[in-house]
């Protein structure tokens, strides 16, 4: 028996799926309350909520596809090569400490200000 990871197109589809659910129920409860405060409008009653439940869902959806698909799990280990470049990246924007006092007193001055 093989165990199958959930492609990235999966999370995709399983977030634009709840992201949309929970956003139409919470477009629906807002449209209810709105259509009852306010008023249905020209669309009336059905038209007005089940307008905030689709604006609602789909926005949702839209922003829980994107989240699942950036908290995507890679199973591929760093290759020492990948290390490699990744440490001298990081060495590039390394600030040095200050070697005099005057520059010293003068950076412990701007992170406290």
């Amino acid at each position: 028996m093989s165990y199958h990871q959930p492609s990235l197109w999966d999370k995709a589809k399983m977030g634009l799926i709840m992201g949309g659910s929970v956003g139409a129920c919470l477009g629906c409860l807002i449209g209810f309350y709105s259509t009852m405060k306010f008023g249905p409008g020209p669309r009336g009653y059905l038209g007005t909520i089940g307008q905030y439940a689709l604006g609602s869902g789909a926005s949702f959806g839209f922003f829980m596809m994107i989240g699942s698909c950036i908290r995507t799990d890679d199973d591929r280990a760093l290759t020492d090569a990948d290390r490699a470049a990744l440490r001298s990246t990081m060495d590039r924007w390394r600030v040095p400490p200050p070697t005099t006092p005057t520059a010293y007193l003068l950076a412990k001055a701007a992170k406290t200000a």
